[in-house]
């Protein structure tokens, strides 16, 4: 059984609210004791651009790593999209929401690309994780695995495995932690 650590902030502590609560296919949304700050990963587009996590302070973050080769990623990759078209900001401004999806596939654009425009996924960006960073900086135990990033840019919480990121579940917590 995983222990879940309250992270809440004045009037919802105060009242007593505790996040609500996500199942994944291992293990349910937990919170990271001590909320550490989040390495500044580089992320890249399929054209070569980029920006840092960093770059999204400002925003709650919905960092989730997946590769086109994990079937529970592909599983999972729909309803993030829904997600980031349902509670997404886009609009550069600060204290929005974004999904990223940070693919972890070795092949980059020429497998990631296609796979998004195959599968329909229409609300998410592309990320690619050129150097394979991710995976050593953030030690996830494996994917798909999905953290919450706060807008000063510490770890809320992660999950392990895949999620249904479109129910009324995921979207209360994102909506909990968004206040």
């Amino acid at each position: 059984m995983v222990a879940s650590v309250v992270f809440c902030a004045g009037a919802a502590c105060a009242a007593g609210n505790a996040p609500p609560v996500l199942k994944g296919g291992i293990t349910p949304f937990t919170e990271t004791p001590d909320h550490p700050q989040v390495p500044d990963l580089a992320l890249t587009r399929p054209d070569g651009s980029g920006i840092h996590l960093s770059d999204l302070r400002g925003h709650l973050v919905l960092l989730n790593l997946w590769a086109t080769w994990c079937g529970p990623c592909v599983q999972e990759l729909p309803s993030l999209d829904k997600l980031q078209g349902a509670l997404g900001d886009t609009s550069g401004g600060k204290g929005g929401f974004e999904v990223v999806a940070l693919s972890l596939d070795r092949g980059g654009a020429r497998v990631v690309t296609p796979f998004m425009q195959n599968h329909g996924i229409t609300h998410l960006a592309t990320w690619l994780d050129p150097k394979s960073t991710a995976m050593s900086v953030l030690k996830p135990r494996g994917l798909p695995t999905t953290l919450l990033i706060d807008a000063e840019g510490r770890e809320i919480g992660r999950l392990e495995g895949d999620a249904d990121w479109n129910s009324p579940e995921a979207q209360a917590l994102i909506k909990f932690y968004k206040k």
